[in-house]
């Protein structure tokens, strides 16, 4: 924790001293705050006590507050390298610092080196396979290296080098048994306002005991307009898994009618493929304050249909709902009925409030029972 401090005040220093430092250096971040209540969010599933038989449930009711603040500087050479670092604070669940609030750490720390058409950049990343979508692998901080080549305004393609566990600095000094990742992608424009995005990794995994095998993992997005429809899609692959390749998929087709914006979306998962966290809608994947499940991550067959709605109020308030089916194939089937509204408070601050609802119906042999998880939260937003 003091080095955290320690380095939370050379961020600062850092910022303080750019207007007289031949370097150009800026500071930047972001902070919020939720209130949450949650109900059934464990669909009802239950666990019974190996001493006693006592049968509780895993999580019928949850009321929290929790908070995050990160800070961002970046430092600009003269001949144009850069470096980046950023600092998470006070991210986790309002307990007296017992736990959640007193975590902090480091998670960018990168320098990045511009070569012509090249550019170099090595240390704790910010990594997204399917970044535009959010559909798989997206946002995730990595220890490593990529070096992106600017072909031209319509073509970027780049290598990537992470290590996931660095096996000398657990123990393991004699085989030094790794596991890393290689991978190759490529965002490429078409005419029309056509895009995608593609990219492939390979995990070498050297640990024999690890129940996750060596394998590919990858995926392409893409998006553009048909036409008054704007259209994005992806399709992934993970054959990281124990036994088969998982596989998933969406598409999503939407329109404007003046302030409002309607789409339908319809997406898949199977063979325990598990979607990013943060796609998706706001009970049914999304990553809000208030998500319930990740697709796929029943590790069943899943499929889903939804329709979301905006309504731009408005400059400052935006309101927006979702109707949504999915089928969990054993894990049972249910629909999301949820809204939410953004309120601009000022330049660079908001408030949002979400309020969902999951109807659940558990299969027969599945693990849950027929609870509906429902839950609301408020969402103080600052960035500067």
């Amino acid at each position: 924790m003091k080095k955290v401090i320690a380095a939370a005040a050379g961020l600062m220093l850092v910022g303080a001293m750019a207007g007289t430092a031949a370097a150009e250096v800026s500071l930047g971040g972001d902070a919020r705050a939720r209130a949450l209540y949650q109900q059934d969010y464990d669909f009802g599933a239950t666990v019974t006590d190996p001493e006693t038989g006592a049968v509780s449930r895993v999580r019928e009711q949850d009321n929290k507050v929790t908070s995050r603040f990160r800070l961002q500087a970046r430092g600009t050479a003269a001949g144009g390298a850069y470096a980046v670092g950023r600092i998470r604070m006070g991210d986790g669940t309002w307990d007296g610092g017992n736990s959640g609030t007193a975590d902090s750490f480091i998670d960018k720390a990168y320098v990045g080196v511009p070569m012509g058409i090249a550019t170099l950049e090595a240390g704790r990343l910010q990594y997204d396979l399917l970044k535009s979508t959010n559909f798989f692998e997206q946002d995730i901080n990595r220890d490593g290296a990529k070096l992106d080549f600017n072909v031209s305004d319509m073509a970027t393609v780049g290598l990537w080098y992470f290590v996931n566990y660095e096996a000398s600095q657990n123990g393991d000094k004699v085989d030094d048994n790794d596991i890393t990742d290689y991978g190759i992608y490529a965002d490429l424009k078409f005419g029309g306002g056509w895009g995608t995005r593609l990219g492939v990794l390979y995990r070498d995994n050297q640990i024999t005991e690890n129940d996750i095998d060596d394998g590919a993992f990858g995926g392409i997005e893409f998006a553009g307009p048909a036409g008054p429809i704007a259209i994005k899609g992806a399709f992934a692959f993970d054959d990281r898994l124990v036994d088969d390749t998982g596989y998933g998929g969406f598409i999503q087709g939407g329109m404007n009618f003046g302030a409002t914006s309607a789409a339908l979306a319809a997406g898949f998962t199977s063979d325990g493929f598990v979607t990013d966290g943060d796609y998706g809608f706001i009970m049914l994947g999304g990553g809000t304050a208030i998500s319930v499940y990740t697709f796929g991550a029943t590790l069943t067959d899943t499929w889903w249909i939804g329709a979301p709605v905006s309504f731009a109020v408005s400059e400052m308030l935006t309101l927006k709902a979702n109707l949504i089916y999915v089928d969990m194939d054993t894990f049972g089937d249910g629909f999301e009925l949820s809204g939410g509204a953004v309120y601009a408070i000022s330049d660079g601050a908001n408030v949002e409030f979400l309020i969902g609802y999951v109807g659940y119906s558990a299969d027969d042999d599945g693990p849950a029972d027929d609870q509906d998880p429902f839950g609301m939260g408020l969402t103080f937003n600052v960035s500067f």
